[in-house]
């Protein structure tokens, strides 16, 4: 039957071919030749298919259209090195072709394909069906063993937890070959306590202007994506404080972790074995250099010693740690950025060694003017006690305290005077404030006031000072 229909099919080729010329011949006035010539040519089936002629006289019809019932079917395939012929179309009104005796249990020819043929107006077979959209957000569940749900579209993105198969998950969006999916339990968020307001029972309120959700869990070591972005105002569930500035919180509405969509089913059948062992197989991320890791904490230190006052760093133990990584790394960019970071350690020395040396010019120059005022300070007193001395010394008169004989037993003021060593009177004394008794037979130095007495032919020194000199 298979060889009728192909045998059938060329003689339906031939005849599109020939039958407008033919029709043209009848019906068109004799002219001459080369006009008979310009005919058009027969329209390739698979663009515009004619309706197969009852007559040879009959004139082409135009190509019916394809039935709004009738689906679209594959083209006839060909064998290699033969090419392709296109289907005739089959008028609604024509009837399929009568089967030879036996063709039932016939063998398929060789030469033809399906029995089926497209209509007019149906997508090539070439192209393939138009994939439905997606409809977000929907169910899946997990098709392979264990799976990953990572922090980032990305198998380098770092791992939060593992899903067994079947699992039930919340598809609300997707990122290339990545789903994005509702954060499931045990994976946490972590924000900075500086960013929330505690308020009761666990709940906390956005401080900040814009505040992030770092995605976190009990096994996740990394903390770097986020999974949401809050603005000031919103309220979080807090579980309890982590590692150093930070806070666990509850999810919030609109977070978002990711799976591979290989490894995601709308529907809760089972993968393949094959699926299962590629999820089994999924990629780990990256071994972490330790050495970059190293740069990093050196890069740390490095800032913590720049933070001091420039007199106060010590670059001894940063510079060392870097020298290492430049001599012990495998990788050439970071030998290269380590050998950059020593280098500006060296012109930090520089600097901080030139900021030394202007200020212990400084300090000397504060150290030698302290000496200045040191000595003239010392100078001022040398001076005040030499004045001193001066004016101790800068008696009105020295000798021997002595009582006047003559005036014993008269209530006299004046009853002392000074005498020299050879007992001659030098002065006479008086006071109304020093009780001169007490100097008697003592050699003093008086200051005060000297009057001379012209009927005693002597000078009277009322005494306002007096010093012992012996």
């Amino acid at each position: 039957m298979r060889l009728m229909e192909f045998v059938l099919v060329c003689l339906l080729v031939l005849t599109l071919a020939v039958l407008p010329a033919v029709a043209a011949s009848s019906t068109a006035p004799a002219t001459p030749s080369k006009t008979a010539k310009k005919a058009p040519a027969a329209t390739p089936a698979a663009e515009k298919a004619p309706a197969a002629p009852s007559s040879m006289s009959e004139k082409v019809l135009p190509p019916l259209e394809p039935p709004s019932t009738a689906p679209a079917t594959p083209a006839t395939p060909s064998m290699p090195g033969t090419p392709a012929i296109p289907a005739a179309p089959r008028p609604e009104s024509a009837l399929p072709p009568a089967k030879a005796p036996g063709a039932e249990n016939a063998p398929p020819s060789a030469l033809s394909g399906p029995t089926t043929t497209p209509l007019p107006g149906a997508r090539p077979p070439t192209e393939p069906p138009m994939p439905a959209a997606k409809v977000f957000p929907y169910t899946g569940y997990i098709s392979g063993d264990t799976v990953y749900v990572r922090s980032g579209p990305g198998p380098y993105y770092y791992p939060l937890q593992t899903m067994s198969k079947d699992t039930r998950v919340t598809v609300d969006g997707e990122a290339g070959s990545w789903l994005t999916v509702k954060p499931p339990q045990g994976v946490v968020g972590l924000m900075r306590k500086g960013d929330l307001t505690m308020g009761q029972g666990g709940a906390a309120t956005v401080s900040a202007s814009s505040a992030r959700v770092y995605a976190s869990s009990p096994t996740a070591k990394r903390q770097w994506c986020v999974m949401a972005t809050l603005k000031q105002g919103d309220t979080v569930k807090t579980l309890g404080a982590a590692e150093g500035d930070w806070i666990r919180i509850q999810p919030p509405e609109g977070s978002h972790v990711y799976v591979a969509d290989q490894y995601v089913a709308a529907s809760g059948t089972s993968s393949s074995p094959a699926e299962s062992a590629i999820a089994k197989m999924e990629i780990e991320p990256p071994k972490v250099d330790p050495f970059i890791e190293e740069f990093k904490k050196a890069d740390v230190d490095l800032e913590k010693e720049l933070a001091k006052p420039i007199t106060d760093r010590k670059f001894d133990e940063v510079a060392a740690r870097f020298k290492d990584i430049a001599e012990k790394a495998d990788k050439a960019f970071v030998k290269s950025a380590a050998a950059k970071r020593l280098a500006y350690i060296a012109g930090l020395r520089e600097q901080q060694a030139e900021v030394e040396r202007v200020l212990a010019i400084g300090q000397k120059l504060d150290q030698r003017l302290a000496e200045l005022k040191s000595q003239q300070i010392a100078r001022e007193n040398e001076t005040a006690r030499e004045r001193k001395e001066v004016a101790r010394t800068d008696f009105l008169a020295t000798g021997l305290v002595a009582r006047m004989e003559s005036l014993e037993d008269v209530d006299y003021p004046i009853k002392f005077k000074l005498v020299d060593q050879n007992n001659r009177p030098v002065v006479v004394l008086k006071s109304s404030t020093i009780d001169l008794n007490k100097y008697v037979g003592k050699v003093v130095g008086v200051r005060g006031s000297k009057t001379y007495l012209k009927d005693w032919r002597i000078y009277l020194v009322t005494v306002d000072e007096i010093e012992a000199l012996e």
